[in-house]
């Protein structure tokens, strides 16, 4: 029962499903920081996500080694800048827009990994970068404003910064105990989120009904099981396969965002988006043709 578990189908279903729940917390984001401070929402949210953590981990959670604990806490530096400039984004921009614009961390994954590992990228890598940056452009540029919207640009930094993450993902929870890891990095943001919450002088008190919902459904849901999943299952794939599954995130936003929020879709966002997303699958699907899981090819002999 455990192999079966284990499995790559198991692996498959379980990243699939985390996947659908972030596509869905866009829209849950969304409405909880146009009424509440981005900070103190990030501070509540992964503190109690800790909490949910912390009690499944029990006594073991004073039992982590220190490489444990520092390969945790980078993770969770890496995630509190990708949701820093997510949630920021995300007041100035729509759930579609940043659903989109932060699934391009499935493109800048493999092309971060031939500089980190010194190999040439894939053609096909280099093809979707390009593909993805147009359809960018496209979704982003209005020419009836000052260039490109501060919120969708917010989305493309935490994009770069999800890419890192995902890479160390891949690297360290291969040989560190998985819910400790996700425990550290959950309460790593939610640290770092007070702290940055203090400083901009944010409030905390009163919560609003939608922002507390807000708290408690992304808490459980997006952030606890989420991460949980992906470090636990996430090894038993390849960063890039990973990443694949991934690229099923903004559909997700986009389709959650239209049902639940009620975002128009222009036909600026249906060309932009596609682009976005023909550059995501093209980044991955060169797998399955030419049987590599690092999305790299060999420097020439």
């Amino acid at each position: 029962m455990k192999k079966l578990l284990f499995s790559r189908p198991a692996a498959i279903f379980f990243l699939t499903a985390i996947t659908a729940i972030w596509g869905w917390s866009f829209v849950i984001v969304k409405e909880s920081v146009s009424v509440y401070p981005v900070f103190s929402f990030l501070s509540l949210r992964f503190f109690l996500g800790a909490v949910i953590l912390a009690a499944f981990l029990g006594r073991s959670i004073f039992k982590m080694d220190r490489s444990t604990m520092l390969a945790g806490c980078m993770l969770g530096l890496f995630l509190f800048g990708g949701y820093a400039f997510q949630t920021t984004g995300l007041l100035y921009t729509t759930p579609a827009h940043s659903g989109f614009i932060t699934g391009l961390f499935v493109v800048f994954t493999p092309v971060f990994e031939s500089f980190i590992f010194k190999r040439k990228p894939h053609p096909a890598v280099v093809f979707s970068l390009v593909l993805s940056t147009v359809g960018l452009f496209v979704l982003s540029y209005d020419p009836g404003a000052e260039g490109i919207n501060i919120g969708d640009f917010l989305s493309l930094i935490c994009a770069i910064i999800y890419a890192f993450h995902l890479i160390l993902i891949d690297r360290w929870s291969k040989k560190h105990d998985t819910l400790g890891l996700a425990f550290l990095q959950v309460f790593t943001v939610s640290l770092l989120s007070l702290a940055a919450a203090l400083m901009v002088r944010a409030h905390f008190a009163p919560v609003p009904p939608a922002a507390m919902k807000g708290i408690l459904l992304t808490a459980v849901f997006a952030t606890a099981l989420s991460y949980y999943v992906q470090t636990t299952f996430q090894k038993v794939t390849s960063a890039t396969e990973a990443a694949l599954i991934f690229t099923l995130e903004p559909i997700f936003a986009g389709v959650f965002a239209y049902f639940m929020w009620g975002e128009r879709i222009t036909g600026r966002t249906v060309a932009g988006g596609l682009l976005i997303f023909a550059g995501i699958v093209i980044s991955q699907v060169r797998y399955f043709f030419f049987g590599r899981t690092d999305g790299l090819v060999d420097e020439q002999k």
